[in-house]
């Protein structure tokens, strides 16, 4: 979910910011100059960031504060027994993110991108069948987590395609890698909702929370990456190259 968010903030912006014309004016253009556009992206997100707080609904995005994901699957059993599923998740703290780098390469179509998150705070539906050491996990109910400062780098791949004679701009891969420096979670409704069993296990679960990141993070990956792809296409396919980054 945290790398969703990034994700996203980073292919609005890099999108929108350089829209030759047209543009609502909190978007700030920029040329297609190798020597001045990663200085003018960053602003331009910086820029928008009380936008984005609110949602661009002429570019198809949606709020970031809150910010809603509507499912998140979770199957891992390499390194310890976990499936789960998130629903209806209420993200609050989106918009209080910092950009630490942005480098466009113009010539190979690269982005990338360090963005941190001070805090998140996570709201949702669960449902849970795991195995934490010898300690079965089993529930549905209600999960509210908290991270703390959430590093993201990332890589974006495009490439160029014809539609009627016309360069399009498209969005190919996604290269991420996540840092949480903490989080702590609390599930609601384990054990038919048994408080004394709950409580062991929620802190079971929070003592061992580097084991479930690491048997979680790939599938998250896969889930946010593939949300970003479509959401980033979707707003770069009406636009062609030419006026996305004018020379």
């Amino acid at each position: 979910m945290t790398k969703y968010l990034i994700l996203l903030i980073i292919a609005v912006q890099v999108v929108v910011s350089v829209f030759p014309k047209e543009l609502p004016d909190y978007i700030q253009v920029c040329k297609r100059d190798q020597s001045t556009i990663n200085a003018c992206v960053r602003k331009s997100i910086e820029t928008l960031k009380p936008k984005l707080a609110e949602g661009m609904p002429e570019f198809g995005v949606p709020p970031t504060e809150p910010f809603y994901i509507p499912e998140l699957v979770v199957d891992s059993g390499n390194l310890i027994q976990f499936q789960a599923v998130g629903k209806d998740v209420k993200v609050s703290g989106a918009g209080n993110f910092t950009i630490k780098n942005v480098a466009v390469d113009l010539e190979s179509l690269r982005i990338s991108a360090r963005v941190r998150f001070p805090r998140l705070h996570f709201v949702g539906r669960y449902s849970l069948d795991a195995r934490l050491l010898v300690l079965p996990l089993h529930g549905a109910g209600t999960i509210v987590a908290d991270a703390v400062r959430c590093d993201t780098e990332i890589v974006l791949h495009s490439t160029l395609e014809q539609r009627e004679g016309v360069e399009y701009i498209q969005f190919t891969k996604l290269d991420v890698h996540l840092n949480v420096k903490d989080y702590s979670v609390r599930l609601e409704g384990l054990f038919d909702g048994n408080k004394a069993l709950g409580d062991a296990a929620n802190e079971a679960i929070n003592q061992s929370r580097e084991e479930i990141l690491r048997a979680t993070k790939p599938y998250a990956e896969r889930t946010v990456s593939k949300l970003f792809l479509d959401t980033a296409n979707k707003i770069a396919s009406s636009f062609p190259f030419d006026q996305l980054i004018p020379k």
